[in-house]
């Protein structure tokens, strides 16, 4: 699940929330390019001025800027200025749409696309003027929550949406939910037929993290075995060079004494906040995971995050699997250590980093 915060508009030039800023081409060892895939996130020019600092570890940028609704009408903003520089630096570029509500991911607005013929003819026409204006190289689909119930009708829809995308010279991505195995009946991830969707789009983006989250029991955002696990199952269903494994660029921290207070943690931060309490850094072995807890003001908290160490464990499945390559979430929640942390393992890149 992808921790948005989303700002309405219509296709101008402004910058807003998330952009799937990546590939950026790994050298693997069999010599085939992988990718990175990163999100790029409408935050007060944090993700815009980290795309310019650390342009040189990725060579793709897809602006999740758009959301649709219940008509498939599309909203949103076409953030001109980081465009022209990410396509000025040799990125391909991607159009992220998703069916961001007022709060949250919408069942209701996914449900009404993908069920309707006008919707989707709408969306259709809608996304091809999005790509146009933008120059855009293709479109990242990133629906969430919808309902098990619609898991032929959203198939069918990326279907659909797939044909005239390709018509008109630009490629497909969808944004998938991660599992280990495929229950038809699951309320999150039963609507995501990954064998069918990947015999149809050009990536499939596995969003292998939020393993855990404020809503639960505090654990791993992307425990290895779990990302283990559920590559194992992607790659046994879908071209394992059509996906990308997701890595996340931030934890959680959770108020045992308040759970309301749980909140998302960044990478950057995590590290601050380890040094200013004070905390002594533990090593969850069997998930290989990094934790610490602390108190403050009364409150007992235990945050999990990640690491070099827990990074670099998850960046060699790409090449044991043969998989396309990586996403980040997000751009500008690391630094230079995690960038480097994705680069380990042997990979090199193109930039000489």
């Amino acid at each position: 699940m992808k921790i948005k915060f989303r700002l309405a508009g219509l296709f101008s030039g402004a910058s807003r929330f998330a952009a799937i800023v990546g590939i950026w081409w790994l050298g693997m060892a069999d010599g085939r390019a992988a990718g990175v895939l990163a999100y790029y996130q409408d935050d007060g020019g944090v993700s815009s001025g980290a795309l310019r600092a650390e342009y040189g570890w990725f060579n793709e940028m897809a602006t999740d800027t758009y959301n649709v609704n219940m008509r498939g009408v599309v909203t949103g903003t076409t953030v001109s200025s980081d465009l022209d520089f990410a396509q000025q630096h040799g990125m391909r570029t991607f159009a992220t749409v998703s069916n961001y509500g007022r709060t949250d991911f919408s069942p209701v607005i996914g449900h009404a696309v993908v069920r309707s013929a006008g919707a989707t003819k709408r969306f259709i026409a809608d996304m091809l003027k999005v790509l146009a204006a933008g120059r855009y190289t293709g479109i990242n689909i990133d629906f969430e929550s919808i309902p098990h119930e619609d898991r032929g009708a959203f198939t069918k829809f990326i279907r659909t949406v797939t044909q005239p995308m390709r018509g008109a010279g630009y490629q497909v991505v969808v944004s998938v939910p991660a599992k280990a195995r495929d229950d038809p009946n699951n309320s999150w991830s039963g609507a995501f037929d990954l064998k069918a969707l990947g015999g149809i789009v050009d990536l499939l983006q596995l969003m292998t993290y939020d393993e855990n989250g404020t809503w639960s029991a505090p654990g791993p955002v992307a425990g290895l075995d779990w990302v283990r696990a559920c590559v194992t199952y992607a790659a046994s269903v879908a071209p394992p060079a059509k996906i990308s494994m997701g890595i996340p660029a931030y934890g959680y921290d959770w108020d045992l004494t308040n759970p309301k207070r749980n909140t998302s943690i960044t990478w950057t931060a995590a590290a601050a906040l380890l040094n200013e309490t004070g905390a002594t850094a533990q090593w969850d072995a069997g998930t290989a995971s990094p934790w610490f807890s602390y108190a403050r003001n009364g409150h007992n908290h235990v945050v999990w995050y990640e690491n070099a160490q827990s990074i670099g464990q998850k960046v060699l499945l790409v090449g044991a699997n043969g998989l396309n390559g990586v996403s980040i979430w997000a751009l500008g929640m690391g630094d230079a250590g995690f960038w480097q942390a994705i680069h380990s393992g042997g990979i090199s890149t193109s930039t000489g980093r």
